[in-house]
């Protein structure tokens, strides 16, 4: 990190300095991966991307609970600011990212597209994760449409009152934000807590464990539960003989004498088998609501981590993975014969070189792969009715082939020529940035 960004966060983290766009940028010394172009478009990011918020929004959104949790909104703008990324070259990837940000509400505002001003409302009320990636998806799929050239509208009307997401063409669209499991956060949490009690136990003895952490424990559970492998390590030790642990719902983890043999697991609780049965609920429950809004389509963008390891279906091709979805979501389409059809997206960082676009036909559905500037993946998988409306079918399916061009083409209506790469200097390289956000 360079020294100025280095003093400013401390600022920040000490209380003498707000948040705000500017330092989640970077300085420009320390942004030696941009052009000179670059950087002016970094300066109007900041100031757009302000006056979109207001100044008050950031602080607001990243300011920890009277627990002193950190926000998911906290978490989730610290993964995402090109000054805290900790790995070799994603600072490039997370500038274009954030910058698509900026060029979507930017455009939007010059273009004066119907319904922008009550979405930018709402975003300035609601200061949660939910709602940031929720008007995100909206800006993004009205951009997407503009740049394709169809007329575009946000918070459409609905023919049963009240306003829906986004209005392409004749496509009107509900978005779910489908965001990561509290439940597996959690988890993913509390196994960490149990192995370190383990490695901490092993290194006092000459033993290894094998099985099963146990369901997620708080509070004095929990305590009981170390106290019980505590006696049963000393037990093993003591008597060079197995003892087993086991937990309420009937876990087995067992500790060994010795030192563990090649191929010995822990695993955990099978939490990832609950996405799906989350997705469908989440998914149903936009579709009743939707019920009033005449034809619709539901727009699901993905930040579960669905489509990411260790999830299972993250191992499947796009071809298995659309079939998955459309076994998985075809049935609403029949339950509730308002939706057009159903959308699932999802967009994430890959190390460069990014794999080649791909298309999966399939009987039920049609998946899509494209690498998007600079260094993402977005797979989209969309299910329409089995009746189907091919002229909103293709529509969509055109608007997916072409989203890796909406960025320039933005950029080009907002005086910016060259597109991305222009914006990015020839010869950066890559360097390693101090992790200061620390949820």
């Amino acid at each position: 990190m360079h020294p100025r960004d280095k003093e400013v966060w401390l600022a920040i983290d000490q209380g003498i300095r707000a948040i705000d766009w500017e330092a989640w940028f970077g300085c420009p010394e320390g942004a030696d991966y941009l052009s000179p172009a670059g950087h002016e478009v970094t300066a109007r990011a900041v100031a757009g991307l302000t006056a979109f918020f207001d100044s008050r929004w950031l602080p607001k959104a990243v300011t920890p609970s009277a627990s002193g949790r950190a926000s998911d909104t906290f978490v989730g703008l610290g993964r995402a600011a090109p000054v805290l990324q900790i790995m070799n070259g994603a600072e490039r990837g997370a500038w274009v990212e954030a910058v698509r940000w900026w060029a979507a509400y930017a455009y939007l505002e010059e273009a004066g597209v119907p319904g922008l001003a009550s979405v930018r409302r709402d975003a300035r009320r609601d200061v949660t994760l939910s709602r940031f990636l929720h008007t995100q998806t909206q800006a993004r799929l009205a951009l997407m449409g503009a740049a394709r050239g169809l007329p575009v509208e946000l918070e459409p009307a609905k023919a049963s009152g009240g306003p829906g997401d986004v209005r392409i063409g004749p496509v009107f669209i509900e978005v779910v934000t489908f965001a990561e499991d509290q439940k597996l956060q959690d988890y993913e949490k509390f196994r960490q807590n149990c192995r370190v009690h383990l490695l901490t136990l092993d290194r006092g003895h000459d033993i290894y464990w094998e099985g099963d952490f146990p369901e997620l424990l708080n509070g004095d559970d929990f305590e009981t539960w170390k106290r019980r492998t505590s006696e049963a390590a000393q037990q093993c030790a003591a008597s060079g003989a197995a003892v087993d642990v086991l937990s309420s719902a009937g876990r087995r983890l067992t500790v060994h004498p010795g030192t563990a043999p090649q191929g010995t697991t822990l695993t955990g609780e099978t939490v990832e088998s609950d996405q799906g049965k989350r997705l469908l609920g989440k998914v149903r429950g936009k579709c009743a609501k939707t019920e009033g809004a005449g034809t619709a389509w539901i727009w699901v963008e993905d930040h579960s981590g669905l489509f990411h390891f260790p999830m299972p279906f993250a191992g499947m091709s796009l071809a298995a993975k659309t079939d998955a979805l459309a076994d998985l979501l075809g049935p609403l389409l029949r339950e509730y014969v308002h939706v057009a059809g159903i959308i699932v997206s999802n967009a994430a960082r890959r190390r460069l070189p990014l794999p080649l676009d791909q298309d999966a036909p399939r009987p039920a559905a049609q998946g899509f792969r494209r690498g998007l500037p600079l260094d993402r993946v977005r797979e989209t998988i969309v299910i329409p009715r089995r009746v189907l409306l091919p002229e909103q079918t293709n529509l969509i399916a055109r608007m997916c082939d072409a989203e890796a061009t909406a960025l320039d083409w933005a950029l080009g209506k907002l005086g910016v020529s060259g597109g991305v790469t222009s914006l990015l200097a020839d010869s950066s390289t890559p360097h390693q940035v101090s992790p200061l956000w620390t949820p």
